[in-house]
């Protein structure tokens, strides 16, 4: 988990305790920006190898320069194997035009085939590239296996 807000990160570590313990899965947390983990190029050394990683809530605020730096390093942290999960608010969101003008709150929404043209220079390739959605399509997310 990387954050750089403390509440957020305490409140992780409290609902993911016991199910970590249960699954014997490993978490690890560490409360830094992003933004900074990159611009320092410290984030795949912090990160180490991961079967597992999943991103909610970030890639809709970066432009796409900033997303494929993002998505280069995250990716290059997957182990074999594993996944790379991403999530981005999509272009056809119904609620774009109350987000923007009554709370000024701007994304960069994307469609299916943006994200997937994000993929373009991963390397190696992703053995698997697929899109998904919840039920209503708003939330999309890019699931890169390697």
């Amino acid at each position: 988990l990387i954050d750089q807000e403390e509440r957020a990160i305490s409140y992780c570590e409290r609902v993911l305790a016991p199910l970590a313990a249960r699954t014997h899965a490993r978490v690890r947390v560490i409360r830094e920006s992003v933004r900074r983990l990159l611009t320092d190029k410290r984030l795949a050394h912090t990160l180490g190898s991961c079967e597992l990683i999943y991103s909610a809530g970030l890639f809709d605020y970066l432009n796409d320069r900033t997303f494929d730096a993002l998505i280069g390093t995250l990716y290059s942290a997957v182990s074999e194997g594993g996944v790379l999960a991403i999530g981005n608010v999509a272009a056809l969101n119904p609620d774009r035009f109350a987000m923007e003008y009554f709370t000024e709150w701007y994304l960069n929404h994307r469609s299916p085939e943006e994200l997937r043209a994000r993929t373009h220079a991963l390397s190696p390739a992703p053995s698997k590239i697929e899109i998904e959605s919840e039920p209503l399509g708003v939330n999309l997310f890019l699931i890169l296996q390697r």
